[in-house]
C-alpha cells in the first residue's frame, strides 16, 4: 500500500495533482485509512500510470473519466474504448500535421532573413512568397 507522498515520488508527480485526479474519480478504487489519508494498491498504481499517460496524450479530465468507466466495465468493452484511443490518435495526428506546417512556414522565413542578411538588405519585414 502506498500513501499519496509515495505515488508522487514514484510517478515524479505532484500530491496536489494526484488529489486533484482522485477528486475526479480517476482513481476508482482508492480507499482510505483510519486516518483519512488515500492509501493506494499495486492496481490503483496502474491506474495512476494510464491516466498520467492519457494526460500526457492531451486527453481530457472528462475523456479519461470515460475511459476509465469503460475500463471499470470489463472486457465488453474494449472496442469502445479502442475508438476512444482512435479518436485521441487522430487528434494527435492532426497535432502534429499542424506543428509541422507551422514548422515550414518558420523554415522558410529564416531562410529568407538569412538571404536578406547575407545581401545586406536593410528594409527587412515579410516576404510576399506566401506558405501558408
Amino acid at each position: 500500500m502506498y500513501t499519496i507522498n509515495d505515488v508522487s515520488k514514484l510517478f515524479s508527480i505532484s500530491p496536489h495533482t494526484l488529489r486533484f485526479y482522485a477528486q475526479k474519480g480517476l482513481f476508482p478504487n482508492i480507499t482510505r485509512n483510519e486516518q483519512n489519508t488515500r492509501i493506494f494498491s499495486d492496481k490503483d498504481l496502474e491506474y495512476v500510470e494510464m491516466v498520467i499517460a492519457l494526460r500526457h496524450t492531451g486527453m481530457s479530465i472528462a475523456s479519461i473519466k470515460k475511459y476509465i468507466n469503460l475500463c471499470i466495465q470489463g472486457n465488453d468493452t474494449v472496442k469502445k474504448r479502442q475508438i476512444i484511443i482512435q479518436s485521441e490518435f487522430e487528434k494527435a495526428e492532426h497535432k502534429v500535421i499542424e506543428s509541422l506546417r507551422q514548422r515550414d512556414i518558420l523554415k522558410s522565413k529564416l531562410s529568407y532573413y538569412q538571404k536578406a542578411i547575407d545581401i545586406g538588405e536593410e528594409n527587412i519585414t515579410w516576404s510576399t512568397n506566401r506558405n501558408f
